[in-house]
Parts: C-alpha cells; structure tokens; sequence
C-alpha cells in the first residue's frame, strides 16, 4: 500500500539521517553495512515481500539521508566568526534579533543574526548566529529589532569530561556560531530599521504579548507558582527553582516543565473534546443546520487548531514545540478528512518536513522523545485496531448494544494507562542515557499528573495571559487562583518525588543494548499472541532493566589507580580511584545559578562508572570555584567522611554546603600539616598545608580575611600509592608555597597540579625551580574572567620543559597507574573525542581508532 511505502521511506530517509555524521569517522563500516543493507533489501525482494521499486527507493531515502546530514556537518566546520576569535579582543557589532527574547532572573538571552562588526576600526560585513547574554539590562527588547553592541565575541565553548554533555558542541549543533556576555545599561542599542519585514513585526507583537505576560505574573506571583506559570505558559524556564525541577524529575513528569508535544496535545484534547461535546448538544435545529456545512469533528478541528497555535507562538515558537505543532496540525488535518488511520504515516510526513530544512534535529534529544513518544502510541493504538475484541468507548463489534458509561470509562482508562505505559517503557532508554536515571514512577504518576495539567492548570493559566493581553492590566487576572493551583500542583508533585527510591541514577546505557531493547519490545508489541515470543522477550526486557537499574561499577579493577582531574570549568575537582576500591573527591567546581557543576559534572562522571558511594570528601577551603558544587554532591552520594580546614565564611554558597553537611549527617573533620585522610591500605593522602588549628575561624564578613589568605590556608594533599605519588596545591599563593618549599615532599610528585589556577599570585620561582616531577596539570576554565593561567606563569613553567595538561584545552585529564609497575599512563578527554577518517592508506587505522575511542 501506498501509505506503507512512504511510511519505510521516512524511516530510511530518518536512519540515515543519523548515520550521516559518522560517515567521516566510520566510512569503510559505513560502507560495508550499507551493502549489507542492500543485499538484506534484495533478499526480501526475492521472498516477494518487498518490490523492486519498493526496495531501490527505501535505499535512495537512506542515502539522501546520509548525504545530507554529510554535507550539513561538513558546511558547519567552517565558523564566520574564526578571525574574531583569534584576537579576543571587543568587536562592534550589528545585528538583528531572530527569536523570541528569553528573560532570566538576571537579564535577558538574545539570539542575534550579525549582519556586520568592527574589528580595530576596520567594519567587514558577516553572516552568523549569536547567543548574546545581558546582565542589568535598561531597555525592553523585542524579535525584530535591529541593535548594536561593543562585545568580546568567544567561540561557544562548554566542559570536556568522558561521556558529559558539553555545552559549546550543544550550541553549535543548534547552528549558532558565536556567544558574547554585555553588562549593565546602555550595553546595547537600538538601531531604527527603514525595512520592517511582516514577520518581524508579528513576531515583534507576540514578544510584547509575552513580556506583558512575564511582567504581570511577576508582579502577583511568587515562587514556585511564578516559575512553573513562565515556564508552562510561556516557555521561560530560567525562573524554575532547582529544588522544583528535581521533583518532577524524580516523579517521572519533567517533561511537563517544557512546552512541547505534552502541552499542546493536551491542550489540543481537552478543546476538541469541550467544543466537539458542546456541538453535539446544540439544539436539533441548530445542530442540523451547522451540520450541512461542518461536522462536530470539523468545527472541533477548526477551533482547536487556532487556539493551539496561539499557545505555540505565545511559548516562544521554540523548535520543540513547533516541532509538536507541526504534528497537531497533521492529525487535526487527517481528522478533518477522515484519514485517521493513516495517522501514524502523517505524522511520519510531518518529521520528514522537520528534519529536511534541519537535518541535525535528528540528534536533538526533544526531537527524539517527541517521535519516539508518538511512535509508541500509534504502536499501541495499531495493535488495538487489530483486536477482535469490542471497539473501547464506541460499540460492541457486529451489534447494536451501546457499552455503559462505566464499562467505557473503564476501557479508556486502561488505553490510557497503556499509551503511558508504552511511551515511559520507548523513552526510558533515552531518559537514562540523557538523564542518567530510571523514571520508573512516571509509569504512574503521569496518571495523576497528566490529566491534572490538561484539565486545570494549563487552562487556567492561559485564561489569566488572555485575560492580560484583553485588558492591559499590569497584574495577573486571576493572580490568587493561579498561585493556590501552581503551588498546590508543585507541593503534589514534590509529595510523589519522595517516593523512596524514586530518584534512581544509573550509568548511560551503551547503544548497542539501547537498540535491542527497542527492537525486542518491538517484537513483544507486534507477536504478542505467540507465547514463546511473548515470553521470551519479557525475559530479555526484564534482564535489560536489571542491568540498567543495577549499573554496576565498570573499567576498574583491583590494583588499579585512577585519578582524575575533571574539567569543571574555572574552578577544581578531583576524583580519585584508589588500588584498594576507595573513592576520594578533592573539591567540587562551581556553582553557577543553573548550572551546578557537581550536577553536570561529577555526577554523571560517576554514575557512568557504576559509583554511587564516595568515602572521602575534601574541602580545600571555603570558595564558591572549590566548594560551589559540594552541596549537590553531598545529598546526592552516599558520603563516607567529609574533611575542611576549619575556616568557615558567611557567604550564601558556603551556607548551603554547611545545610548539606547537616542533612547527610557528616561530622565536618578539621585537619592540617602532619594529618593523614587516609593512612591505611596500599596508599595514604597526607595534608602538607596550612598548619592545623584547635578550633575553625569564624568568619563574619569577607572583609576580615582577604582572598590571598584564604588561598594560603587551603588544603595542600599528598598522594602516594607504591611509586607513584601527585601532589594536589589548591589554590596556594607564594606565603603558602615558601612554606611547602622547605618540606621534603612539598615540590615533588609524579604529576602536580599547579597552583590556583595558574595565577601569578601563586608563581613562587624557588618553588617552580624545585618541582620534580613528569608531568603537571592546570585546571582552568576556558575564556575565564581572570585571565589565567598568566602568561608569566606559563613561561616559568616552560622553562622547566615538564609536559603541561590544561583542562581548558585537554578536557578532563585521567591518570592511571599500577602498584605492580613504575609507569603511569596519562591521557585526556580531548584524545578520546572522534576524528575524521582521511582519504589515504591509512584510513583504516584511523577508523579503528575511533571504534577504540567510541568503545572507552
């Protein structure tokens, strides 16, 4: 049938979509399983099962996928912005906004098309995408407008660390080519336009709509009724507590936060059914005379569709939730005629019209679960169809008795509960290789929440934005309702997340089982009715889950020792795997608003490595870049000891890892020179610095102890396991440094890590002069304010000819070693990033090499 064959041509085209980046990385597999996948097709076609047409265009979609995502990663390598980033030095720039502006607690995102920029006097016009970020802004922006910046423009950049999301590749996926922060008023100007294109100024009008909104609602709303309302209702996120989002999270219903598919399809049902059930009850008169020009179902769809893409628009038009439009649209239009059986082949249509002009949407993990999500349904909603049972909510197949109401409530819950079933079992694959977690509760809390949102909470809020755009009020309409129902909504939710065990973290499944598990649910799905299938893949699902579910601890081995100096950005955090099994965390990195780096970092890092317990944890001393992300790690962990210097601060970050320590019910152990964290087994970590004092100082204000003699007090550590031994300097400053230059052990390790960063403040010549050592390390964040590491100390470094690690370039920087040999293998997260095959002789040594990476 023609509908079946469009159908596997937008799987095939989709697939090869996919395949299409690793075409430079993997090209003889790639061309070896695409003739395997030829003779499979040829095969086929010799059972009779597939025509030839049939088989040769299947193959065409799967190589016009592969060529186009080819070519659209190959266009991208070349970034407008090069030049610019090689002075670092500020631009002037001039550009339009091209999306909806984002509004955060602190300022507002733009995304800004460069039209033009001044580099040394010298204007050049451009063509390229900018996340522009204003702190402190003093002007009202809007989609549309035309403006003009003074800006150090940095290519996107984000943290490097094996198998961690990094931001900067994130960005540039999404087509931007650049990112710049401005501070304070007047940083950006806005410049008059003689050419104003329609769709600027309609966009231009919703983003007044949305900010008239986002004003309203601060001005009666508090937390946490505030951010979920922005979030839900217009599509700002920023303003979502952590402690919110985690409980939906934990709950299974994070993806409610997002307007996405859940949003506008549930607002799509919740208006066909009111306006289709309100139709059916109009007078016989009326309803006869509607009925000769529109059906229920018609007048249904043509009042659903603008009321649905209203919500899409006033959420910002975001690609996610065009991306549900879009399919909206093609099963309202399908209703409309009649066509709802082929649904599932629409819908397939609809992401062929995605993915066209937006190739790289196929590795966008919203495009992912969205199509997954539908694709579970329609699975669900294909084998309903083939039952021979009676028809849910409808009437008994080959009679004419009507089903009771009960019986049909009944039967719908149950489809219900299936659809949810079927999309939390498709996606949870995706969610704990994304996510690192098992959202089992969702399979029964979006029975609760679900609805709840559809029916309530989105209408409600809605009715309150409308109600701000109809009378221009500066208030929220309906302000006390929408604060009692948000509040009540996110005090149920946080309710379900302690659950025990709800919150269940797991290591990133590996591809290769992810693809089995969807390939025997399949099968599970599609022969269900034969027992020894039926049987034998819930015995196969079941032995995936437990697996997943138990991820046990991976790549270590008794005798082995690992230490691994994660890239935090400018900040410090090293995790150490000791020969004997223990685990060790010097520091935490920061903490930036959203961005914890103990979440983004030292958590997945872990998990992926199947540890969930931590036996020490050290504070080198009380600085946000050190300790930010602490707090995080301490509830999330099973923590053995936690270890300080004793110098306590009255800073906020410093307040919240006190709470932390409270909760997990640690005892916070002051140490200094002469102690050891550990003192017994294989290895020991001794604290050379500061000197240990009696009782901890007590710190009013930061006004009482400066910056230099907080460093200088920070924990210096000693590691040695047999023959190897690094030496861990926090953030010591030269007071700090004299001290360690006339101890025996204070300048010589197998590998030291620099001090502070590499600021200047922290270069002591005696010191630097006396280090033994093969190899040193720097952790740093890329384009940090600070300017380290200084180029003052890079040189005197140099001078030493010691083999230089920076996180900032390399990424994480993992050290490995044996009690049983001398050497000591040190490699980096930026070795194991994949490279592009060359066209030579040596191709295949190339590709091997990354079938060895992508295997690590």
């Amino acid at each position: 049938m023609l509908y079946l064959v469009i159908l596997h041509g937008v799987i095939a085209h989709l697939a090869g979509l996919w395949l299409g980046p690793f075409l430079s990385l993997f090209p003889l597999s790639l061309l070896w399983a695409l003739l395997s996948f030829s003779l499979f097709l040829t095969w086929l076609e010799q059972r009779g099962s597939l025509s030839r047409w049939g088989g040769i265009f299947i193959f065409a979609m799967v190589m016009i996928g592969i060529g186009q995502a080819h070519w659209a990663a190959v266009s991208k390598i070349e970034n407008p912005f090069q030049k610019t980033f090689e002075t670092e030095q500020p631009v002037i720039l001039q550009g339009v906004i091209v999306a909806p502006v984002r509004q955060t607690p602190d300022g507002v995102i733009l995304l800004v098309e460069a039209k033009q920029i001044k580099v040394q006097g010298k204007p050049q016009l451009i063509q390229g995408r900018i996340r522009l970020t204003w702190r402190e802004p003093d002007a009202t922006l809007i989609y549309g407008n035309h403006v003009r910046l003074t800006a150090r423009i940095r290519e996107p950049f984000g943290t490097l660390n094996p198998g961690g999301f990094h931001y900067g590749n994130y960005l540039k996926r999404k087509g931007i080519h650049a990112v710049a922060t401005v501070y304070g008023p007047q940083a950006i100007q806005i410049q008059n336009s003689h050419k104003v294109a329609m769709w600027d100024t309609l966009f231009g009008l919703i983003d007044r709509w949305r900010q008239a909104i986002h004003q309203a609602a601060t001005a009666r709303l508090s937390n946490p009724a505030l951010g979920l309302y922005l979030g839900m209702i217009i599509g700002e996120q920023s303003f979502i507590n952590q402690e919110t989002r985690d409980a939906f999270m934990a709950s299974g219903t994070v993806h409610i936060l997002s307007i996405s598919g859940s949003h506008l399809g549930l607002l799509a049902f919740v208006v066909f059914a009111i306006v289709k059930w309100s139709v059916r009850r109009l007078p016989a008169f009326w309803f006869e005379r509607v009925s000769l020009y529109l059906t229920a179902t018609q007048i249904s769809v043509f009042v659903t569709l603008p009321l649905v893409s209203f919500y899409m628009l006033l959420a910002g038009a975001e690609m996610a939730t065009v991306r549900s439009w879009i399919m909206i649209v093609v099963c309202c239009l399908g209703i409309w005629l009649g066509r709802e059986r082929n649904i599932v082949t629409a819908l397939a249509v609809a992401a062929l019209l995605m993915v066209v002009p937006y190739p790289e949407a196929i590795h966008d993990i919203s495009f992912q679960l969205s199509y997954l999500s539908v694709a579970a349904i329609g699975m669900v909603l294909l084998a309903r169809k083939t039952e021979d049972s009676d028809v849910v909510g409808l009437q008994v197949t080959g009679t004419s008795k009507t089903l009771s109401w009960r019986t049909r409530l009944w039967e719908n819950s149950k489809l219900a509960w299936l659809m949810t079933l079927a999309v939390s079992l498709t996606t949870l694959p995706l969610v704990a290789f994304y996510f690192h977690q098992i959202p089992w509760l969702g399979l029964f809390t979006n029975m609760i929440i679900v609805p709840l949102v559809g029916i309530l909470v989105i209408p409600v809020g809605l009715m309150a934005a409308v109600g701000v755009l109809l009378s221009g009020t500066q208030t929220l309409p309906l302000g006390f309702v929408n604060q009692w129902i948000f509040d009540a909504f996110a005090k149920i939710v946080v309710g379900l997340s302690w659950v025990p065990g709800a919150e269940w973290h797991v290591a990133s499944p590996n591809i290769a089982s992810i693809v089995v598990f969807w390939c025997v649910l399949a099968g599970l799905l599609l022969f269900r009715h034969r027992q020894i299938v039926r049987w034998g893949s819930l015995t196969i699902l079941v032995g995936i889950l437990v697996w997943w579910t138990w991820s046990p601890r991976t790549n270590w081995e008794p005798g082995l020792l690992r230490v691994t100096f994660l890239d935090v950005g400018q900040g410090d955090a090293t995790f150490m795997e000791l020969p004997d099994g223990q685990t060790i965390l010097i520091d935490g990195g920061p903490a930036y608003g959203r961005l914890d780096m103990g979440r983004a970092v030292i958590g997945p890092y872990l998990w992926n490595r199947g540890i969930h317990r931590i036996d020490h944890v050290v504070a080198t001393h009380p600085q946000w870049d050190h300790v930010g992300g602490l707090p995080w790690v301490l509830q999330t962990f099973e923590i053995g000891e936690y270890w300080s210097n004793g110098v306590s601060r009255s800073k906020a970050f410093y307040k919240r890892l006190q709470a932390a320590v409270r909760r997990a019910q640690l005892d916070e152990q002051v140490i200094g020179a002469g102690s050891d964290i550990i003192e017994t087994g294989p290895c020991s970590l001794s604290v050379l610095s500061p000197i240990a004092r009696e009782d901890p100082l007590m710190l009013v204000s930061t006004k009482d102890i400066s910056g230099t003699d907080l460093n200088n007090q920070s924990l210096v550590t000693r590691l040695v396991c047999g023959p190897h031994s690094l030496l861990f300097t926090a953030d010591a400053e030269q007071n700090a440094l004299e001290f360690l230059q006339h101890k025996p052990q204070g300048h010589s390790a197998n590998v030291v890590k620099v001090p502070h960063h590499g600021a200047k403040s922290s270069l002591h010549q005696g010191w630097v002069n006396q280090i033994v050592a093969q190899a040193i390390v720097v952790s740093v964040g890329s384009h940090n304010r600070y300017g380290h590491p200084a180029p003052d100390v890079l040189v005197a470094y140099e001078k030493r000819g010691l083999p230089m690690y920076r996180t900032d370039h390399d990424g994480a920087i993992i050290v490995e070693a044996t009690l049983d040999s001398p050497g000591m293998h040190i490699f980096t997260a930026k070795q194991q990033e994949l490279v592009p095959a060359p066209l030579n002789p040596d191709i295949w040594k190339y590709e091997w090499a990354n079938w060895q990476r992508l295997w690590n």
